[in-house]
């Protein structure tokens, strides 16, 4: 039997930037290597 969990983030301003910074770091290397 297999379980899911949904949860949703409720992250800081300073976590919300980061996360950004990263998601936006991580597209433009994705991109680069195509």
């Amino acid at each position: 039997m297999r379980k899911a969990y949904k949860f949703r983030l409720y992250p800081t301003k300073e976590q919300q930037g980061r996360i950004q910074f990263t998601v936006e770091r991580c597209r433009l290397l994705y991109n680069r290597l195509l």
